[in-house]
């Protein structure tokens, strides 16, 4: 008897061992599945927090408050990083904040957040510049146009419009339209504001020049993004020479005419003389073939629309056309010209520094009277140069 008893505490202690062994193994899972849940809350309330911050900025608040109920370590570990996020909602609003500061106060779970900001453009002045931006897209916006057209008006209207500070004291697309003067920032929000309006996807980027710090745009066209350089494409901002043949002095232009340097480069193209340090969208697709691929597609008169854009855009200097390599063809050209008393000759001179010593050799043995001017400047992105050529014939 005392034997069958044992036998039976023996079983009864085994049953509760598996009993309790199972109830064991069944906590792990939950504990887990508790820790899970916990961590998606605290990121969902960073992400809350986020969004308030961006609300708040955006708004143009000077002073403001946020409760935060959550780990304060966490939330003073990921703050900075949080509010760098919620600037990242608007680059405008971005760009135009000149200084913040925070502090924090918390009593077990629950923080106060206390932010401070100054901005460089208060919200009515910006409601001047919406007000200007709509003027001006109306003028210049036509019915029909498609985006890369859009993109030219918009670049021709701001380098038309504004000139750069000397001065280096107006930051803002407000300074641009209301005084006509800015720095790169000024002409990067306003083509920010501009291509945001008139439907283009647009961010400002931030970087380095050889005067110091910069900022111009990116846009996304057809899905592929561009560098645009607003204050580099304007010709007081950039002071490009020309150089004259006749002299062959360096001249600072001064003339009203728009360049496109810098116009819708890819990351290659613009490392020629800008820097940058933060992660950007890759731009690596050359407008120039898009264009040029663009003309061959379509109905005839979306390839003609593209082709005048290549045009005014100076591309077409990269055709076979109107591109001249050597100085055995220079002389060629020349002597066409000259046959058929044509006037005047624009073309890209492939080997840029060779090009004055090759048009002394184009006009030493010419058998006829002539008299030329020739003016000439460096092509973007490579060693040639755009050359344009006044002819005069004695009569």
């Amino acid at each position: 008897m005392h034997r069958i008893v044992s036998k039976l505490m023996m079983v009864a202690i085994i049953i509760v061992a598996a009993f309790f062994l199972d109830m064991k193994l069944d906590l792990f899972p939950a504990a887990a599945e508790s820790e899970e849940v916990a961590a998606v809350e605290e990121a969902n309330k960073l992400e809350r927090l986020e969004d308030e911050i961006a609300k708040q900025l955006q708004a143009r608040t000077e002073r403001f408050s946020l409760t935060y109920t959550g780990d304060k370590q966490e939330l003073s570990d990921q703050l900075t990083d949080v509010i760098r996020a919620a600037l990242g909602h608007d680059d405008y609003t971005a760009y135009i904040l000149e200084s913040y500061i925070y502090t924090i106060r918390s009593w077990g779970n629950k923080s106060t957040i206390a932010l401070e900001a100054r901005y460089r453009e208060t919200l009515e002045q910006t409601a001047v510049v919406d007000r200007e931006v709509s003027k001006a897209l109306h003028a210049i916006i036509e019915p029909g146009m498609n985006d890369h057209e859009k993109i030219k008006a918009i670049h021709d209207w701001i380098i038309g419009h504004v000139e750069y500070d000397q001065g280096l004291t107006r930051y803002t697309a407000y300074d641009a339209v209301a005084l006509g003067e800015a720095v790169c920032q000024g002409y990067a929000l306003l083509g920010y504001k501009m291509l945001k309006e008139a439907g283009i996807t647009v961010m400002i980027a931030e970087g380095t020049v050889n005067t110091g710090e910069h900022a111009w745009n990116m846009v996304k066209l057809d899905g592929v993004w561009y560098h645009l350089d607003l204050t580099w494409d304007d010709p007081v901002g950039t002071k490009a020479p020309e150089k004259e043949a006749s002299s062959g002095k360096s001249v600072t232009s001064k003339e009203s005419s728009i360049r496109y340097n810098y116009y819708l480069r890819t990351d290659e193209e613009l490392r020629a003389d800008h820097q940058w340090t933060k992660s950007y969208p890759a731009a690596a697709v050359s407008y120039a073939d898009t264009i040029r691929e663009l003309e061959q597609q379509g109905q005839e008169t979306e390839r003609s629309r593209f082709s005048k854009l290549k045009l005014a855009l100076g591309l077409h200097f990269l055709d076979p056309e109107y591109t001249v390599s050597s100085t055995k063809q220079l002389q060629e050209v020349i002597q066409s010209a000259l046959a058929a008393r044509t006037a005047s000759l624009e073309f890209r001179y492939e080997q840029g520094d060779q090009f004055p010593a090759a048009l002394k050799a184009a006009f030493k043995n010419i058998n006829m009277s002539v008299g030329y001017r020739a003016s000439y400047e460096p092509y973007p992105a490579d060693n040639s140069l755009i050359v344009r050529i006044q002819l005069e014939y004695a009569r």
